[in-house]
């Protein structure tokens, strides 16, 4: 067993411990006894439930090394799926002859334990490894700009639990790191300075001098990690895979290409969007009657726009413009008050009711609730050729709502830069998608703060 699978078992056992105390914790604050009666089977479909959501929404910081905040924050993220899933198959299931106290005095205790012992954890990690104990002795070979990098890093953070305790190096001593030797000298280096794992920060093309690096470490039995000096090309979250026995690693990866991910925004569109529908329906008819009533011409308005992987679609719209039947008219962008915009339509625009038709777009697939704003062909065209990365929105579905919208860039892209800084939002949104951001981005925009430069 390997010391991360016996890490993950630990903290497996450690949250039914848990778990177990909790749910018998809330039988007993609502029934003064700890006879579960009915409630027995609940425990184990509790336990089961919170291990695959886990395993699979967040990935695992089982020894802190990225840092509390970034725990804490899979541990929310965790928390709210779980308390959805649970509230939702309560929902569905018609549990109703459970308490809901016991239900989700569960989750809460459980949270509230859980993470108090892995505060405490961290806590303790930090002292030991501020007072070097629980610290790899680390090697690294190679003292350029990677190198450097690594030195400041762990410097900075000895709570990451590394030291590092000298380079190897070929060319000429660096000020202010200390140069152990050349690389030549890491067998004796490995032997004489109690060195636990080597990490490699030299060009990949030194094929040869990396080979005798590995050989002499694994014949030391020290564990051995490589810091591709293409790390500043790749951005993060990343992945690696096998094609055959070649290893690649994906350049950009993104948080939505994952299949649970996927499906849980997919689960959140239709049941968001099939709400809004419901709900608005006396709003949608009112509109309809306004639009038809006030000028000439059809209720929607299905221009084409781009969507995920480049594919068109006819993106709805309330019509708030009149009609123009010149043969460019589609080519033509909407002005700040652009004289074709109709007294009613002012009004939808301004309160972006035009938009409410596109939910319709969400239950076909075409769109998502939050995402880039989706755009005509002759836009995309020339912004992929004056924004860098412009291209990567469209690795996710369009959106009614965004990132970028909620910050102030809704509007127009007359400028360079509110071009560019639309597109740095979409990608930034993309790069950094959670379910939570998405709740963050609806309410924010419920909020008013995507009506901003509306027109």
């Amino acid at each position: 067993m390997t010391k991360r699978t016996g890490l993950v078992w630990f903290f497996l056992v450690y949250d039914i411990i848990v778990m177990t105390a909790a749910f018998w914790g809330s039988i007993y604050l609502k029934y003064k006894s700890f006879e579960p009666g009915s409630y027995s089977i609940l425990l184990p479909l509790i336990i089961l439930l919170w291990s695959v959501v886990s395993f699979t929404v967040t990935p695992s910081n089982l020894q802190f090394r990225q840092g509390l905040y970034t725990h804490l924050r899979g541990q929310v993220i965790e928390m709210l799926i779980f308390v959805g899933i649970v509230s939702s198959l309560v929902l569905a299931l018609g549990l109703n002859l459970y308490s809901r106290l016991v239900l989700f005095g569960t989750i809460l205790f459980f949270f509230a334990i859980r993470n108090i012992g892995f505060l405490l954890i961290y806590k303790y990690l930090s002292y030991m490894r501020q007072r070097g104990r629980h610290v790899k002795r680390v090697l690294v070979i190679g003292s350029g700009r990677i190198g450097q990098s690594i030195n400041r890093l762990l410097k900075r953070d000895v709570t990451l639990g590394y030291n590092v305790i000298g380079f190897l190096d070929d060319g000429e001593p660096v000020s202010g790191l200390s140069i152990l030797g050349s690389i030549n000298d890491i067998e004796q280096i490995i032997v004489n300075d109690r060195v636990e794992e080597v990490v490699l920060a030299i060009p990949l093309t030194a094929t040869e001098k990396i080979s005798r690096v590995i050989e002499i470490s694994e014949f030391h039995g020290l564990r051995v990690s490589m810091v591709p000096d293409y790390y500043r090309l790749v951005r993060r979250p990343f992945e690696t895979y096998t094609l055959g026995d070649m290893p690649l690693v994906s350049i950009r990866e993104v948080t939505l290409d994952g299949l649970f991910n996927k499906a849980l925004k997919r689960a959140f569109d239709l049941v968001f969007s099939s709400a809004v529908l419901l709900l608005l329906s006396p709003v949608f008819l009112a509109i309809s009657l306004a639009v038809k009533l006030t000028s000439r011409g059809p209720i929607f308005y299905t221009p084409t726009r781009i969507g995920i992987g480049g594919a068109e679609f006819k993106c709805l719209k309330f019509r708030s413009m009149v009609v123009d039947n010149s043969p460019n008219h589609h080519l033509k962008s909407t002005a700040k008050n652009d004289p074709r915009i109709t007294r009613i339509g002012s009004f939808l625009r301004n309160q972006s009711l035009d938009e409410l038709p596109q939910f319709i777009n969400v239950l076909l697939g075409e769109m998502s609730v939050v995402g880039p704003r989706p755009h005509r062909k002759a836009l995309n065209i020339d912004m992929q050729n004056e924004v860098s990365g412009y291209m990567l929105r469209h690795y996710v579905k369009p959106g009614i709502t965004g990132w970028a919208q909620v910050n102030g860039w809704r509007g127009p892209t007359e400028t360079q830069e509110q071009r560019t800084e639309r597109t740095l939002h979409d990608l930034w949104y993309i790069e950094n998608w959670t379910f939570w951001l998405d709740i963050r981005i609806i309410v924010m925009t419920i909020a008013g703060q995507s009506k901003q430069n509306a027109f």
